[in-house]
């Protein structure tokens, strides 16, 4: 197996929706994005809190909508993208393991979402961002930058209950969600 230290582009794709039933799968995943989280997030959360359950990620996996990054044959990252309407989708879930931050995982996830629903006709990609109301984190803040780098606008902020309120008992502070755009040039393929 190939070192995931040295492999330098990721390959990205949808997982096939029948994999929502392989419990390994779904369990590696659920791993994945609550590890992600809980460094990127630290602090915003309750101890013990997780971003996701095996449930919801499976339902994910179900609608065909999870991007999978992979290294060597190994799960390094992944992404989940749905379209909201006739010309917008969301990018959520992005995640990369911890210890291979700034190797591109990210970048590639989002990318793949980018040009996979550009060609499915999307006109707008839209993420939110968690932050806290009363001070800045500095893992967010990097964040924030990361995705304006990429292109993404913040184009209004919502509470935290508009958009997880199932969630907002496991928050240790108050926070609220920044709401991303960015255009793409849908490349929809003719027949």
């Amino acid at each position: 197996m190939a070192d995931l230290y040295t492999v330098t582009t990721p390959e990205v794709r949808f997982l096939d929706a029948q994999q929502a039933r392989d419990q390994t799968v779904v369990d590696e995943l659920v791993h994945l994005v609550n590890g992600a989280y809980a460094v990127g997030e630290a602090g915003l959360w309750r101890d013990g809190a997780t971003r996701t359950v095996p449930a919801e990620m499976a339902d994910a996996i179900g609608s065909g909508g999870v991007l999978a990054a992979t290294l060597g044959g190994r799960l390094v990252g992944c992404a989940y993208v749905r379209p909201l309407d006739a010309d917008t989708a969301d990018l959520g879930l992005v995640s990369a393991a911890p210890q291979l931050w700034g190797k591109g995982i990210g970048g590639e996830l989002v990318r793949t979402a980018e040009q996979l629903m550009g060609e499915r006709g999307t006109t707008i990609m839209q993420l939110e961002v968690l932050v806290p109301t009363t001070r800045e984190h500095e893992g967010k803040r990097r964040l924030r930058a990361w995705y304006t780098h990429l292109g993404y606008q913040v184009v209004r902020t919502e509470p935290f209950e508009h958009v997880a309120a199932h969630l907002q008992p496991q928050l240790a502070t108050p926070c609220q969600f920044l709401i991303f755009h960015k255009p793409l040039t849908p490349n929809r393929h003719r027949n």
